[in-house]
């Protein structure tokens, strides 16, 4: 005896209210697994709107024409569009659902702002303050000033000194430096760049993924400001397997895009004008900002 498997479900009939209530009942079950169906069904009205406007334009003859017709139509373009998303569509799908699923994350949900950006830019413009920079972690770390700093023996400090204890004289610069430019970026740690599922990024300086970046990569929406109108992007910035891994590519970007930083020693201030000089920070306080962490830091390494 033979069994077949229907092929087609009640999400698969555009007029059938069982549908709905089906990928509601997905959603609640398995949020992710729903996230495919639901950015069918969007890209079903997508296509259902352009060809509504298909039909609008095409001369219409009144003596062939009736409100049963004009029914049955619809259907037919409903029912079609369906069929459609769901053989692949126009591309639509996945492009919805990779926006769906970085939406179910909070941690990506970080909302940011830029007053000026960088050309072909390799890491997000540091703005500080009240007007947070490009990247989502830069922007939740600096949601006010230095004075919140952990307390001397911060857990921060100690899971990145052994890092940039290695990474630091490859630079030219005390250890102390690279840990205050990390603090200052990430909110002294409470606030990283997080993958989908929430693990660690280890991207300590919000360095975006160009397009020769061959290592893994983490999307974070957020929102830019153009000409005073917000919107929303996902940036994919570099991810790392470690602080190590993390501090030894953010010397080679200082090596090729902020070379004069390099041999600042323990000069806080030579260090953080150097990047500001080349773009990485447009907060006009930034210099200040970054001296103080530094010096906080330096005292704390000093004690210990």
């Amino acid at each position: 005896m033979i069994t077949t498997k229907p092929v087609l479900t009640s999400q698969d009939f555009a007029a059938d209210v069982r549908g709905v209530a089906s990928l509601r009942q997905t959603i609640k079950s398995s949020p992710k697994a729903a996230a495919h169906a639901v950015a069918q069904q969007f890209e079903s009205l997508l296509m259902q709107q352009l060809v509504k406007s298909m039909r609008d334009a095409s001369p219409r003859y009144d003596e062939l024409q009736s409100s049963a017709t004009d029914l049955y139509r619809g259907l037919y373009d409903q029912q079609m569009s369906l069929v459609l998303a769901k053989r692949g569509g126009v591309g639509l799908t996945g492009a919805i659902e990779r926006q769906i699923e970085v939406m179910q994350n909070p941690a990506l949900l970080k909302t940011v702002q830029r007053h000026r950006s960088l050309q072909q830019t390799e890491v997000a413009p540091v703005s500080g303050g009240s007007a947070a920079a490009n990247s989502a972690a830069l922007a939740a770390g600096r949601a006010g000033t230095t004075d919140n700093a952990p307390a001397a023996g911060g857990g921060f400090v100690d899971q990145v000194l052994t890092a940039a204890k290695s990474v630091a004289p490859t630079l030219g610069v005390a250890p102390h430096l690279l840990l205050a430019h990390a603090a200052l970026e990430t909110g002294w740690g409470k606030k990283p760049i997080r993958d989908a599922a929430g693990g660690d990024s280890h991207n300590l300086f919000g360095i975006k993924a160009s397009r020769d970046w061959q290592g893994k990569t983490v999307d974070v929406m957020t929102t830019e400001y153009v000409d005073g109108v917000a919107q929303k992007r996902v940036e994919t910035f570099r991810a790392y397997g470690s602080y190590t891994e993390a501090l030894a590519d953010y010397a080679g970007l200082i090596r090729r895009r902020f070379g004069d930083a390099i041999g600042k020693g323990d000069d806080a201030t030579g260090f953080a004008r150097a990047l500001q000089a080349k773009g990485y920070a447009t907060d006009p306080a930034y210099v200040d900002k970054f001296a103080s962490v530094a010096r906080k830091i330096g005292r704390q390494l000093g004690s210990s």
